[in-house]
C-alpha cells in the first residue's frame, strides 16, 4: 500500500506542477487548499499530503501554518564544475550581489584546518565568515581560512564590498586556480538559519572546498553552507575513458 501510495503521489507531484505553470504562479501565490486540490485531481488526502510532502522537500512550495501552501521562490542554479570568483561569476550571469561580513579575525589554525592547509598547528590564520546574497536574498554563509602569511594585511580590505578573488589578484599577483570540493548534507543551527533567513530545521548543503594556486599551494580552506530550498547544482559527467 505504501509503494501504491508514493506512486500515486509521484503522479500527482506532476500534475500539480502542471497546475502551477499552467496557472503561472509565481513565487509565493498561494496554491488551493487541499480539499480543493483533492477534488481538482480526484485524489484522496493521504496521497495527496505525500506529494505536497515531496514538493516541499523539494523547495518546490512552502507552508506557513494556519496561512496555507504557498509557492517557493526558483532556486538559484550552479555548475559545479565552474571555478570562477563569486562576484565575478554570478554578476556575470546578471545577479545583483552582495556580501556582508559576520567575522574577520585572525585565529590559531586548528588542528583541521592545519592539516587540510598543510601548515602548522597553530599558524596564525585569517577567518573570514560573510553571508552572500544574491539580489538581496541571503543564498548562503561562508566560512575561509587563509594563512596570514600568505597575504599579509589583508584584514584592512573592506570584503563587503571587494571581491576575495579580486584582491589577491591584484594586490597580491595570487592566482587560484584550481579547487577539490566535497559536498554533504545538514542541517542549520538555529544561529545560522537566522542569518541566512530560513527555518532552522531545513537542510543545506555543506559544502568544503580546498582552492589551490597555480603553483598547487593549498590557500583556502572554505566551509559553505547553503539552503536546499535556495539552490541546486548542476554538472555534465563524460562517460570517455581516461587516456
Amino acid at each position: 500500500m505504501g509503494k501504491l501510495i508514493q506512486l500515486l503521489s509521484e503522479e500527482l507531484q506532476e500534475k500539480i506542477e502542471e497546475y502551477i505553470e499552467t496557472h503561472e504562479l509565481k513565487a509565493h501565490d498561494k496554491l488551493p487548499s487541499e480539499r480543493s486540490l483533492c477534488e481538482l485531481f480526484s485524489a484522496n488526502r493521504a496521497t495527496l499530503r505525500e506529494a505536497l510532502k515531496h514538493m516541499q522537500n523539494e523547495g518546490i512550495i512552502y507552508t506557513q501554518h494556519g496561512k496555507g501552501t504557498f509557492i517557493a521562490e526558483s532556486k538559484y542554479t550552479e555548475d559545479v564544475q565552474r571555478f570562477i570568483s563569486y562576484s565575478s561569476g554570478w554578476a556575470a550571469d546578471g545577479y545583483e550581489v552582495k556580501s556582508k561580513v559576520i567575522d574577520f579575525v585572525i585565529i590559531e589554525a586548528p588542528k583541521k584546518i592545519a592539516s587540510s592547509l598543510q601548515i602548522k598547528i597553530g599558524t596564525l590564520t585569517y577567518l573570514l565568515r560573510r553571508i552572500r546574497y544574491l539580489n538581496n536574498t541571503p543564498l548562503f554563509l561562508e566560512t575561509a581560512y587563509i594563512p596570514v602569511e600568505y597575504c599579509p594585511k589583508l584584514d584592512s580590505f573592506n570584503f563587503a564590498k571587494c571581491s576575495l578573488y579580486n584582491i589577491l589578484k591584484e594586490f597580491y599577483h595570487i592566482n587560484l586556480t584550481h579547487q577539490e570540493q566535497t559536498i554533504a548534507i545538514t542541517k542549520l543551527s538555529s544561529y545560522e538559519a537566522h542569518l541566512l533567513n530560513v527555518a532552522k530545521d531545513i537542510s543545506a548543503f555543506y559544502i568544503k572546498g580546498l582552492t589551490r594556486t597555480d603553483k598547487g599551494t593549498p590557500f583556502e580552506y572554505c566551509i559553505s553552507l547553503i539552503p536546499s530550498t535556495k539552490y541546486k547544482m548542476y554538472g555534465e559527467l563524460n562517460t570517455s575513458p581516461k587516456k
